[in-house]
């Protein structure tokens, strides 16, 4: 029976970024069918909740070359171990730092990317890709644009194939209900992301500053990170302190993204951002950069939300102002925006999953 089923997902942490809450959301869903579920870390953050047992090999990354070799010989070997004394059904290992060593020590390893590697990997991780991820059971990609990108580097033989991020919609309807831990009486539109350099908060502050509805609207920011001091600079310069809002990160920003005017997304790149459709799933448009990747696969422009080219401050002005004060704009999206992503369901996706898991 599928129901017995054993399946280890085995991933770097449980830190809360978008590659972690695929997990989470996964292993819930499939604790709630009745599998057995483990949960493999080599480093013991949980920032979400999870769905079955949980091994801390405690085995964190190293800094130079040969200590990052080291400990890649080091999961791999702790992975055998832990493989050979729980007879899994389906590895699921998440992201190359996972993968690698999977692969190494159990060719039925399903590896799960979930970033663009023509941005992120280095050529060292070229080389082990190109080694090691023939011998996969599958090489799930992220988007389209990232299977794209592996197809022109890796062997032929390679077996990629794509599976979207999933949304649990039960869940974040039941989240976005609760009440919000960031009061703000007036209107306000949300980004919600790590201060980091990709995620170009510095870009959408420039835009929001020179808008229009600036003048109307707050901006919430969720998330934190090292660029916190320069942001707070940046803010007090264009003027907006008292405007723009910078809490931090909160256990659910769900409710506060439900009563957002819209969500924006101003980033470089991305992998398969799940706060995109989160949003439109409780029914909220979206504005976002057109970056690699992702965002185009989710977003159809003037459908459900608004696109723009990455590095153009002024195109996302005009989007925020064009999405705030044309009314009609605004309801045709968020009309249209759960229905947009109905077909990322945790369930559809679990599906494709256990479709590609149990094939021969």
């Amino acid at each position: 029976m599928i129901a017995n089923k054993k399946i280890a997902f085995v991933i770097h942490s449980l830190g809360r970024g978008g590659a972690e809450k695929v997990v989470s959301e996964l292993s819930i869903y499939w604790r709630n069918k009745g599998y057995s579920v483990t949960l493999i870390l080599f480093e013991n953050e949980v920032g979400y909740p999870i769905g079955g047992e949980l091994i801390n090999l405690n085995l964190p990354s190293g800094d130079g070359f040969f200590e990052r070799v080291f400990i890649l010989l080091k999961r791999a070997w702790h992975l055998k171990k832990v493989y050979a004394k729980q007879q899994f059904d389906l590895i699921i290992a998440v992201m190359e730092t996972a993968s690698f060593p999977s692969i190494m020590v159990n060719s039925q390893t399903i590896a799960s990317n979930h970033c663009n590697p023509s941005l992120y990997f280095s050529q060292a991780e070229w080389k082990l890709a190109a080694s090691l991820f023939p011998k996969a059971k599958k090489v799930v990609c992220v988007s389209e644009i990232a299977k794209q990108a592996f197809q022109s580097r890796l062997p032929s033989e390679t077996p990629l194939t794509t599976i979207y991020n999933p949304v649990d919609f039960v869940s974040l309807a039941d989240f976005s209900t609760k009440s919000p831990s960031i009061k703000i009486e007036e209107k306000y539109i949300i980004a919600v992301g790590r201060l980091e350099p990709q995620k170009r908060i510095d870009r959408l502050l420039n835009a929001y500053a020179d808008s229009k509805l600036s003048h109307e609207a707050k901006l919430l920011i969720l998330g934190e990170g090292s660029l916190r001091p320069q942001l707070e600079q940046q803010i007090k310069n264009l003027g907006l302190v008292g405007q723009v809002l910078m809490p931090g990160n909160i256990e659910n920003p769900h409710p506060n993204i439900a009563r957002a005017e819209f969500l924006v997304l101003a980033s470089d790149h991305e992998g398969f951002p799940m706060v995109l459709i989160e949003a439109l799933a409780i029914g909220k448009p979206v504005v976002s950069t057109d970056c690699a990747t992702g965002p185009n696969e989710i977003i159809q422009h003037g459908q459900n939300g608004l696109l723009v080219p990455v590095e153009n401050t002024l195109a996302l002005r005009d989007a925020l102002d064009e999405l705030y004060f044309n009314q009609p704009l605004h309801q045709y999206l968020s009309h249209n925006a759960a229905a947009s992503v109905r077909h990322l369901s945790v369930d559809t996706i679990a599906a494709q999953w256990e479709a590609l898991a149990w094939k021969p």
